[in-house]
């Protein structure tokens, strides 16, 4: 009885086993995302495998995690790879969680043309009141108009 519940559970596991495996490869963290999230996800898909008798060794581990970061993480990698760094999960973590706060975010900014001519506004308010008039103050325009000059005759000699 306990064979024939082995075949009959192994195949379930191994199908389990194998789009946990799938996931965690095909994890890839976007740029400007969040690498606690991201690890932790990984981590917990990890101690799944861990659960189905599958572990991954540490070096395996730690490796398929830094190669699911963007390129901004590139001089972290290096740096951890040259330095023959073996850190356990949770110290790799902290320490992305630091070179996350040092990469500048890199916001898509966006520029906007206008067409024609800008107008503008050439009454502006005192004490912020709405120039269309419906406001309870009186509205007057900081810059009057330049008054006219009168021409002066010159006096001729």
């Amino acid at each position: 009885m306990i064979e024939h519940l082995k075949e009959m559970f192994g195949k379930q596991a191994r199908t389990e086993r194998f789009d946990i495996v799938r996931a965690l490869h095909s994890m890839k963290m976007e740029e400007n995302g969040n690498v606690s999230k991201h690890v932790l996800k990984m981590k917990s898909y990890m101690d799944l495998l861990e659960r189905l008798g599958s572990p991954y060794p540490q070096d395996l581990a730690t490796d398929i995690i830094l190669n699911s970061l963007p390129k901004s993480y590139n001089a972290f990698i290096i740096n951890y790879n040259l330095n023959g760094w073996e850190k356990p999960i949770s110290e790799l973590h902290g320490l992305l969680k630091t070179v996350e706060k040092n990469i500048p975010s890199k916001a898509p900014q966006v520029l906007m043309i206008r067409e024609g001519k800008v107008k503008k506004n050439k009454r502006k308010n005192f004490k912020g009141k709405p120039q269309d008039g419906k406001g309870k103050g009186k509205t007057t325009p900081q810059n009057p108009p330049p008054k006219k000059k009168e021409k002066v005759a010159k006096d001729e000699t």
